[in-house]
């Protein structure tokens, strides 16, 4: 039997808002979390593979999705002018949608000052991120700011690794306990 892929951390950003910030959260994510797969789409998507279902995969095995939602996060706009947010194709919508359609730990992060998008802001399969609590994350802070990210991201592993059991298909996840004979002195 082949194991399942550890749960790992899915950085969701967009490139041109927030890229340096998730290019060093990846390197201290793996620095801190040794042996827990750091998904971030430059790094972990090879030439020639198919992106979309790339992203799907990692956020399938992913238990913790941290949404970096800088100062263009909201206002990106495609080639027609449209918000690429309101595209349901767009890449960055399709991941938060799908991490919280998998009941991944989903941590919007605000960069720089922004502040937390309102519903009426964000598409309708998206209006869930409105009301998740969200951390901040500054030039001015960042190491502390990173290291509250960090202790969330532990946390939230270590609880999916104490919930995972590995029994057998059909056992029962606790067994009954076997009851114990002393010979007589």
């Amino acid at each position: 039997m082949i194991a399942p892929p550890a749960p790992g951390v899915f950085i969701s950003y967009r490139r041109c808002d927030a890229g340096p910030y998730a290019r060093l959260l990846q390197v201290r994510l793996g620095q801190f979390l040794p042996g827990t797969p750091v998904f971030m789409d430059l790094d972990s998507i090879e030439a020639g593979a198919d992106f979309a279902e790339a992203i799907k995969a990692a956020l399938e095995s992913c238990r913790v999705l941290i949404a970096l939602i800088g100062p263009r996060w909201l206002t990106v706009s495609d080639a027609e002018g449209r918000p690429r947010l309101h595209d349901p194709d767009d890449y960055v919508r399709f991941e938060i949608r799908t991490a919280l359609a998998h009941r991944a730990r989903v941590i919007p992060v605000l960069v720089d000052g922004v502040t937390m998008p309102h519903r009426h802001q964000l598409p309708d399969d998206l209006a869930k991120l409105a009301r998740l609590n969200a951390l901040q994350m500054s030039y001015d802070r960042y190491e502390y700011d990173e290291s509250r990210l960090i202790t969330i991201a532990q946390k939230t592993l270590a609880a999916e690794a104490a919930e995972t059991t590995h029994w057998p298909p059909g056992s029962p996840p606790n067994p009954p306990a076997q009851p114990t004979t002393r010979a007589r002195s």
